[in-house]
């Protein structure tokens, strides 16, 4: 069965499908690589990703979550 994880760095999180902790560290490991690249790409440097969270998300996080990817895609 696939959870909901919230994976999490100092300034930036992501939401991720995963079977347990160990794997959504790997999955939002990935996640937030991408999103830490524009960041890599100013600083002119590899940022690296230190993971200080991973727990379940909560309701609230995953209805802000469908908002927000329904409303990035104009629906």
């Amino acid at each position: 069965m696939m959870n909901i994880y919230y994976v999490a760095t100092r300034v930036r999180y992501v939401l991720v499908e995963a079977e347990d902790e160990c794997n959504a560290r790997v999955v939002g490991h990935s996640a937030l690589h991408e999103l830490h690249a524009d960041l890599g790409q100013r600083l002119g440097h590899e940022v690296p990703i230190e993971i200080r969270t991973v727990r379940l998300a909560t309701t609230d996080e995953i209805d802000f979550m469908k908002w927000h990817n329904e409303m990035a895609v104009g629906n």
